[in-house]
């Protein structure tokens, strides 16, 4: 069976499930060696560049549109080195920054909580830059927004995605399981890419520790546990490398 992947949907808490490090109580072996063992994985820590940021002015659209610009550069030109060194061929992700969500999206209709959405037919990323965003934009939420969003590209890129579409699953705890490593392998991608601009962001650690704190609220039985999506994203921003995103071989009973 495919599945219908979940969006990101900003800042909405959901029931949670007693998950472990990258999912559920279910022991439900991934062998897809595309998911365990990708070429990505192999290839070390990402290349360290600059990104700085640019001004983004409060509840102004037209300002966070330029902000995203100049990071979707960097996003860019940082995933074209890993993922040619992992034997993939690259393609920039596109990306659409508006203040009105589209009634439609890749084929499906836009549902009213969605803040953003990753098109992989297309391979474009749309983001509603709502008043909720705009109004203290000075923090790396959106920054990280469009990195997670990015992440899913590379996923596309490196057949992750296409393999995580196709991998069998027997009841809808083993599909949540599924989605759950998916989307806090999505987290750890963009965390490590964040550590890898990190020296030319005017930042400290509790920008760091108050994104954190903000991207715990996307929890649900798809994106994980705030302890999970914590421990994900911490991962991938202390080492920097997508090798330490491997969440397709992360035991269900590791108590992360």
């Amino acid at each position: 069976m495919r599945r219908t992947l979940i969006p990101l949907v900003g800042l909405t808490a959901a029931a949670l499930l007693p998950i472990g490090a990258a999912s559920a109580a279910v022991a439900y072996p991934v062998k897809d060696k595309t998911l365990t063992g990708n070429s990505l994985y192999a290839k070390g820590a990402l290349p360290t560049t600059k990104c700085p940021e640019k001004p983004i002015k409060k509840l102004d659209a037209g300002s966070a549109k330029s902000y995203l610009n100049g990071v979707l550069t960097c996003l860019n030109r940082t995933w074209a080195v890993q993922v040619r060194k992992a034997g993939k061929s690259f393609s920039k992700a596109k990306a659409v920054f508006v203040t009105k969500a589209p009634k439609r999206f890749c084929g499906a209709k836009w549902l009213k909580d969605w803040t953003s959405y990753y098109c992989g037919e297309s391979r474009t990323i749309t983001i509603v830059l709502t008043k909720r965003f705009l109004k203290e934009p000075d923090d790396l939420f959106l920054f990280n927004l469009l990195a997670v969003n990015y992440a899913e590209h590379v996923q596309k890129l490196t057949s992750i995605d296409n393999a995580y579409q196709n991998i069998s699953y027997r009841n809808k705890a083993e599909l949540a399981e599924q989605n759950r490593r998916y989307n806090l392998q999505s987290e750890c991608f963009s965390a490590a890419f964040i550590a890898s601009v990190w020296d030319s962001l005017d930042r400290t650690k509790k920008d760091w520790d108050d994104l954190l704190y903000y991207i715990r609220d996307w929890a649900s039985k798809d994106q994980g546990s705030r302890k999970s999506i914590t421990y994900w994203a911490d991962r991938g921003f202390k080492s920097a490398d997508p090798g330490s995103c491997n969440t397709w071989s992360a035991a269900p009973s590791s108590g992360r």
